[in-house]
């Protein structure tokens, strides 16, 4: 595995535990109430007693169990979550609407739950943190959504959701954190979503999703990461993604895009370019230049780039890149001697010369040199 996918591994790994301890800073009540643990205990029964909620113990308080949490001077459940149940089959049972002061409820990789979201969970209008991801729900992204108004995260990933993204989540205000990727969701991400002026994260990856990348992006001020790779969106990347103030991570990979890559690029905060597997095409090597001190990784493999490397000054800071499979020509740039040596791939090029500082790569795989004109030098053939 690259050095780029491990880091983008970490920094998601990092953000999802601390959106899910963001409560563990507050002081906690050392007690349950009772009525809330009732309420637990039914819903472990309704589940089938599985082992993964073993910590459910009926002779132990509540508060001490697993993945629940008691926020309130009364000890009520304020956050609940089911992660890693690979025993829990079934539909989403009843019952979690009776823990009124829920305000954070999770699903995290429970591959046997199916069915459709409960509509009673609409009820539950003190959520702040709503995550169902890795599961085999179905149906259509729910109306009952636009009641949970002080949502401020909503992760919605890696289930078996259909149709459009709707309309309704522009009502979710407060929302910082959107993720629906790898669902079957079709059509154009709705201009609708404009409105949710707090987003600091937005992944629609792998859908179905077509159309161009919509302008009103632009109006998100507070936004950081993009991430709409794996879909079919079509024509140019605009150039206004590289005058957005703040925005360090672009995933745009895995479409239909077609034209050059906007200079603003170059320019702009981003430290993650992730732009593979497109229809690309032109001059990238400014995106590699020692001048845009922010990017610290590209990723532009399957393209129709097609520029000369061999007088680019590579940015010190970067630390990984990938240009396989486009039509760059020359030699590596002179810096090239000091990258990582398991982070590049310049395979199915035009490049040719030796390889700077080739010692540094003598363990490196053949296949990140192979298929140019005549690169030679460390793992390669000498040069002659």
């Amino acid at each position: 595995m690259s050095q780029l996918n491990l880091y983008s591994i970490f920094l998601f790994s990092l953000l999802v535990s601390q959106i899910l301890d963001i409560s563990q800073s507050q002081s906690l009540p050392d007690f349950c109430h009772p009525y809330d643990k009732k309420v637990l205990l039914k819903i472990k029964n309704k589940l089938g007693n599985p082992p993964s909620l073993m910590s459910w113990d009926p002779k132990t308080d509540c508060a001490s169990w697993k993945d629940v949490q008691c926020g309130n001077n009364e000890g009520h459940v304020t956050s609940v979550s089911i992660i890693d149940a690979l025993d829990v089959h079934g539909p989403i049972p009843p019952y979690f609407d009776h823990l009124y002061w829920l305000t954070s409820l999770n699903f995290i990789n429970v591959p046997n739950l199916s069915g459709p979201i409960p509509s009673y969970f609409g009820s539950l209008t003190n959520l702040t943190a709503f995550f169902v991801s890795g599961t085999k729900l179905t149906g259509p992204i729910p109306g009952f959504l636009n009641r949970l108004t002080k949502l401020t995260q909503l992760d919605l990933s890696s289930n078996k959701l259909t149709g459009p993204i709707p309309n309704f989540l522009s009502q979710l205000k407060g929302l910082s954190y959107l993720d629906l990727s790898s669902n079957g969701l079709t059509g154009p991400v709705p201009t609708a979503l404009a409105q949710l002026i707090n987003l600091s994260y937005l992944q629609l990856k792998s859908n179905k999703l077509s159309g161009p990348i919509p302008g009103f992006l632009a109006q998100l001020k507070n936004l950081n990461t993009i991430d709409f790779s794996s879909n079919y969106l079509t024509g140019p990347i605009p150039e206004y993604l590289g005058h957005k103030a703040g925005l360090t991570t672009l995933a745009l990979s895995n479409n239909l895009l077609i034209g050059p890559i906007p200079k603003s690029l170059g320019r702009s905060d981003l430290s993650m370019i992730k732009l593979s597997h497109n229809k690309l095409s032109g001059d990238a090597s400014f995106l590699f230049d020692k001048a845009n001190i922010n990017i610290i990784s590209v990723e532009i493999d399957y393209n129709f780039f097609k520029f000369d490397f061999t007088n680019v000054d590579l940015n010190r800071r970067l630390v990984a890149f990938n240009v396989s499979h486009n039509f760059i020509y020359g030699s590596l740039p002179k810096r090239f001697g000091q990258m990582w040596v398991d982070s590049v791939d310049v395979s199915y090029n035009q490049l040719c010369g030796p390889i700077p500082n080739g010692r540094r790569f003598k363990k490196v795989n053949l296949v990140v040199f192979s298929h140019n004109k005549c690169i030679c030098g460390g793992p390669l053939p000498a040069c002659k």
